[in-house]
């Protein structure tokens, strides 16, 4: 990528021409009054997407440059260097302004041009692939023969100097890239900045190869696809990082074109904090495999200290040795089905952490001791202690305290004093789970011992909106037949379902002496219920927090702490008994 171009890439036209004419936000564009001539009706339009500015009024137009040239009176010299100080670029010392390098694009642009031409070579791979034509001609995709490149670019008048500038041979003149299915690699304006080469043999290594760093070619400056991707990814406000340049294709061929990649290169913060210029939510989707899943986790750990309010960063995670092409293909390139696969496997970057300090710190029922809480913290204090927003920093403590609370209540409740519980824990049952089908069977159990509760609307309604599973679900439905059709309900009735009520009873067995008396059983029943709503709340909580969204917070804070409350006076009054 030129300088122009990461300048560009790092600023928005609307935050440029904002300072100096008022905006106001028009489908994907925005108008204002033409700081070029006097009108009263706004007629000045400024695209992001585009990166330009019309006035339908005195036809002014341009870029950024353009804008600051005409608008404070510098040469180009002078707005490049302004604008490169707005954005952090440095520019070097040497830097020529004329068209410096357009010899080099256009060596690249003819080479992406000969792959092109060659690439029936690669055309059963691609049908076996299942890429249509249609994205092999979008994306250019190539052929790169034994030789006949250097040739061709020769007898077009390009010298071996500048061959090798943008490495399109190497220094003994041969052919950089041979016998590969070519990628032609773009800047963020469309322009060929280099090339990745896949072998097609598994005798060929290295499997993927990028080319060499130059003057334009720079991993850590460019992702695969961002020029295909930038309009949607503006529009959506979001976009998918994936591993791979077939991933990207894949991706856009079922419709998502909100996609790219990195470079062969581990994305990195900077690349992330400029990908949150043009959309407020990330979702990183690498492969399903280890490495796939050693880069997840390293992302989610390098993004801790430029974590900021009302952006947001997700992670996808694939079934084991999957990758995103593989996804696509098994779902016929289906959009909604694709989506709704990724939906069903994308968790929060808070979510992701602790699942993952879980995952590598209680991975069975031996670790899962008192004592291990220690490491808990540990891990991710760690985590907290490196996040650099204030506000951020002190949700994610919170949200960390509270799940080792979760993780704690479950292990004294459900571990200690239940055999059925410990056999389900190492049966690889998460806590979560566990805890969720304890509480459906405290709730049945009550509505068993004590079904006149159910003759009470408020008991009936949370009864019938309270969510069971397996069999526990058939018996749910029996009790709300029995209510509805106002049959004969009563104790006796229900205990015939016997292989349902035995597990409900040995499930709660642990709770005995709570459940025998209906006043205290009628507590046990609201602290769940209530329970359940204030997970909901912490949920609704923490997505209001990630999308900027404060007064909601705010609102759900004062609700959370009167829920809290109550439960803290159930307790209160339980104890007290």
């Amino acid at each position: 990528m030129d300088h122009i171009d990461i300048i560009k890439s790092k600023l928005l036209l609307s935050d440029i021409v904002g300072k100096k004419v008022r905006l106001i936000k028009r489908g994907d564009s925005f108008v204002g009054l033409c700081p070029f001539h006097n009108e009263k009706t706004p007629s000045f339009s400024v695209s992001n997407v585009k990166g330009l500015y019309y006035c339908f009024g005195c036809s002014a137009h341009g870029d950024a440059f353009e804008f600051i040239s005409q608008t404070e009176g510098l040469s180009f010299k002078e707005a490049l260097e302004n604008l490169a100080s707005v954005a952090g670029v440095e520019l070097p010392k040497n830097l020529s302004f004329a068209k410096e390098n357009d010899k080099l694009f256009s060596a690249l642009n003819l080479a992406a041009s000969w792959f092109a031409q060659k690439n029936r070579g690669v055309m059963a791979y691609l049908r076996q692939r299942k890429i249509s034509l249609k994205i092999i001609d979008k994306f250019r995709i190539g052929y790169a023969p034994s030789s006949g490149l250097k040739e061709y670019l020769n007898s077009s008048g390009i010298k071996d100097e500048i061959l090798i500038d943008v490495g399109l041979i190497n220094k003994n003149s041969r052919d950089y890239f041979y016998d590969r299915l070519i990628f032609p690699i773009h800047n963020i304006t469309g322009k060929v900045i280099g090339f990745g080469g896949r072998a097609l043999n598994s005798e060929q290594q290295p499997k993927y190869l990028n080319s060499p760093e130059s003057q334009l070619f720079k991993k850590r400056e460019n992702l695969y696809g961002l020029n295909f991707a930038l309009s949607e990814i503006r529009k959506k406000q979001h976009l998918f990082v994936v591993e791979g340049y077939m991933d990207v294709i894949a991706l856009h061929q079922a419709g998502i074109s909100n996609t790219v990649a990195p470079l062969g290169t581990a994305i990195s913060a900077e690349q992330i904090k400029n990908l949150w210029k043009f959309a407020k939510e990330i979702s990183i989707c690498m492969d399903g495999d280890s490495a796939g899943r050693h880069a997840a986790i390293r992302i989610a750990e390098l993004v801790l200290p430029i974590l900021e309010p009302g952006y947001t960063l997700k992670f996808v995670t694939l079934p084991n040795n999957k990758d995103p092409y593989d996804i696509c293909n098994e779902l016929e390139y289906k959009t909604e089905d694709v989506l709704s696969a990724f939906n069903h496997s994308t968790e929060l970057h808070s979510e992701y952490l602790w699942h993952h300090i879980i995952g590598s710190n209680l991975q069975n029922y031996e670790k899962f001791a008192p004592e291990k809480y220690s490491i808990l913290e540990h891990k991710f204090m760690k985590y907290v202690n490196a996040i650099g927003n204030s506000s951020i920093r002190r949700y994610y403590r919170d949200y960390f305290y509270n799940k080792v609370s979760e993780l704690r209540r479950n292990f004294k409740k459900l571990i200690f004093n239940s055999k059925a519980t410990k056999g389900e824990y190492l049966y690889n049952k998460s806590p979560e789970l566990i805890e969720a089908e304890q509480n459906q069977a405290i709730i049945l159990r009550i509505a068993v011992e004590f079904p006149e509760i159910l003759n009470r609307p408020i008991f009936f309604e949370q009864f019938s909106h309270f969510e069971f599973t397996n069999e526990m679900k058939k018996l749910q439905q029996c009790v709300i037949n029995m209510v509805t059709n106002e049959s004969n309900f009563n104790k006796e009735i229900l205990l015939q379902e016997s292989s349902v009520i035995k597990f409900i009873f040995e499930k709660t067995s642990v709770l005995n002496s709570q459940l025998s008396e209906k006043r205290s059983a009628e507590t046990v029943w609201n602290n769940i219920v209530l329970r359940k709503e204030l997970n909901v709340l912490q949920e609704e909580k923490i997505k209001a927090r990630l999308g900027g969204n404060f007064d909601l917070e705010e609102r759900l804070i004062e609700q959370i702490k009167q829920i809290e409350d109550s439960i803290q006076e159930m307790q209160m009054e339980f104890i007290q008994k």
